[in-house]
């Protein structure tokens, strides 16, 4: 997870668990922003990556020519989008039959979501659009608002309460700071926010999803305080 300027980048690896009873063909990630880059890993004769549109909503996807059998691994996938780090749904689909007709069969019925049909979805780091307010009031209100997510269900990117706690009061100081004129205490809490997660994330209680999320838009926020 990368941020520059106004866009980020985001990588993911993909793995097929062992108990998987299909292989993996296609996985999307919901991109609400203007996808600006898509890789398309090597051997790119095994590889789709494009963007699609999710009804109205723009989508980054990758297929998998060769599929995915249980227990593999992908090498790491990423695109570019304009926006923030932010949580954002995902769909990984296996492969599916094609629906066949020819011309005696009766009238089809509507078509079948294959996102929403034959996928299994969840949640992962994406690619937020950026909030019309860019102080660092409202990008301070969206970070708390952000941990609060990632602490509770059906989330739980940090199961530890205590670290919780201490991230929540680390923002609510550093606003209490920033509103009082005060900069550079406002710096200090945020440092201790990302050191909290630096340290749960070693210990194993903030998740990787957790940890690439809330630290970009910690970093960000301590930029322009």
């Amino acid at each position: 997870m990368i941020l520059r300027g106004d866009t980020t980048h985001v990588s993911y690896v993909l793995n097929n668990r062992p108990q998987s009873q299909d292989s993996l063909m296609m996985f999307t990630v919901d991109a609400p922003g203007r996808v600006t880059y898509i890789s398309r890993p090597n051997p790119d004769s095994l590889w789709s990556a494009d963007t699609l549109l999710y009804g109205v909503q723009p989508a980054a996807s990758w297929g998998i020519l060769g599929l995915l059998a249980p227990g593999a691994t992908t090498p790491s996938v990423s695109f570019e989008s304009v926006g923030l780090p932010g949580i954002l749904a995902t769909w990984a689909q296996g492969k599916w039959p094609i629906p066949t007709c020819c011309d005696d069969d009766p009238p089809a019925a509507p078509s079948e979501d294959p996102l929403e049909m034959h996928s299994v979805k969840g949640k992962t780091v994406g690619v937020d659009p950026w909030p019309s307010d860019r102080s660092a009031q409202s990008l301070l209100a969206r970070l708390r608002a952000l941990t609060q997510q990632v602490c509770s269900t059906p989330l739980l990117w940090i199961t530890d309460s205590t670290i919780c706690s201490g991230l929540l009061l680390d923002i609510d100081q550093a606003e209490s700071a920033r509103a009082s004129g005060n900069p550079t205490l406002a710096k200090i809490f945020l440092v201790h926010y990302k050191s909290m997660l630096s340290a749960g994330s070693s210990a194993g209680s903030v998740t990787s999803s957790g940890f690439w999320l809330l630290t970009p838009n910690a970093d960000l926020v301590e930029s322009i305080i």
